[in-house]
């Protein structure tokens, strides 16, 4: 497996606090049959996370560790790049890293405060020569309430990504009642960690993997877990099945359920 969303690397954002819980989360990830990762570092307005020349020489540096302490992992380059209308403004001038250096950029939102227009934020992006992936989207509160919203974000272009952790419930019923919406409608096309540490949020998708292979097919948890995250690291198009516009059930009984 693949994860395209993950906070490996030490010291440089929220995520591994040093290089020993870096390695740690690089044990956890070769365990789960995990072979590559793309660290997302944030690149967020409000905070000096490392950034630019310097974060690809911590991903050398790591690479190497990791070799000399015979882990079977490669980590690749990327960003996670928070939104605001500025920084889509000035994509084009910014020092962040797309991943991998391929077309496809990860992209997250304020949980509290997704733009209302989240399709056009697409269109912009993809305007722009880039091909934008949509972070953990079913955390967003907009989101959990309509779901449709990704429907057509899916259909201006953008790339959909949800956690591992979110299908499994590890984040409430509604969390986990919104990806379970998008995966039963396709509207899902990456499946990641977003780890961040070695004891919270650990680089973990094989219970994930094989939830999806149960409910869905093999079929389709290669291609969420493996498969497109290969086509993004050689910046090729991903498989992207016909997205289905959800449709609620309605009566007494849906009702009562979903409360």
């Amino acid at each position: 497996m693949i994860d395209i969303h993950c906070h490996i690397l030490p010291g440089v954002d929220d995520g591994a606090v040093d290089l020993e819980e870096a390695l740690e989360m690089a044990r956890i990830a070769e365990k789960e049959g995990i072979k590559k990762i793309i660290n997302t570092s944030h690149f967020h307005p409000e905070f000096k996370y490392i950034m630019g020349e310097e974060l690809v020489d911590i991903v050398d540096r790591f690479n190497i560790t990791l070799k000399a302490n015979k882990i079977n992992l490669e980590v690749l380059l990327g960003n996670e790049i928070y939104y605001t209308d500025e920084i889509i403004e000035n994509l084009d001038t910014l020092s962040f890293y797309t991943l991998n250096k391929s077309k496809y950029v990860l992209i997250e939102f304020s949980p509290m405060n997704i733009p209302k227009n989240l399709a056009d934020v697409v269109y912009e992006v993809k305007l722009k020569g880039y091909t934008p992936v949509l972070a953990h989207v079913e955390r967003y509160n907009n989101i959990i309430e309509n779901p449709n919203i990704i429907y057509d974000c899916i259909k201006e272009g953008a790339i959909i990504q949800v956690n591992a952790s979110s299908i499994l419930g590890k984040h409430g019923k509604e969390i986990k009642r919104t990806s379970d919406i998008l995966l039963d409608n396709n509207m899902v096309h990456i499946i990641a960690s977003d780890a961040h540490g070695s004891e919270r949020r650990r680089p973990q998708l094989k219970e994930a993997y094989n939830f999806v292979e149960n409910k869905y097919s093999k079929e389709v948890a290669d291609n969420l877990f493996n498969n497109n995250q290969s086509l993004i690291i050689k910046n090729e198009d991903i498989i992207i099945p016909k997205a289905i516009r959800y449709e609620e059930k309605k009566g007494l009984f849906s009702k009562l359920f979903k409360r």
